[in-house]
């Protein structure tokens, strides 16, 4: 046996405890200004990084050249990473460039390590627990810009 949770920050250990991933499904968005052939790999791989954990993972762009088609089609295929041309004016109008595969469980092992590194992500991951302890969400704590 190997207790992999020995080591994970209290709140991803009561995450996998009170729902182990099941009652909810949770996405990961990269985003960046701008997708080009000078930043496009850099830019998804930083996606795969931070977003692999999720259920469905996206690198979201504001613009995104139209010579890098080919290669966000392959790197999608491959890590699963979908992408979304976001419309800043307009964010109900953005388009879903290439659809994430969804994965059916969270990999708790990689959000612990996110949650050591990142005190933004904690803090989400203190919702999803909170949410899993209580049944209940507050617009307040999700909904911030």
């Amino acid at each position: 046996m190997q207790p992999v949770d020995k080591d994970w920050n209290e709140l991803v250990r009561a995450c996998v405890q009170k729902g182990g991933g099941q009652r909810v499904r949770l996405w990961s968005f990269e985003v960046k200004k701008e997708l080009n052939s000078s930043n496009v790999r850099m830019s998804f791989f930083q996606a795969v990084s931070n977003s692999s954990w999720a259920n469905e993972g996206y690198l979201v762009a504001t613009n995104i050249a139209n010579n890098i088609d080919q290669e966000l089609r392959m790197l999608s295929a491959l890590h699963g990473i979908g992408v979304i041309l976001l419309n800043p004016e307009n964010p109900s109008e953005s388009e879903i460039f290439l659809p994430a595969i969804a994965r059916p469980e969270i990999d708790w092992q990689s959000v612990n390590r996110i949650v050591v590194e990142n005190d933004d992500f904690k803090n989400f991951v203190e919702l999803v627990s909170t949410y899993y302890q209580t049944g209940r969400t507050r617009g307040q704590d999700w909904n911030k810009i």
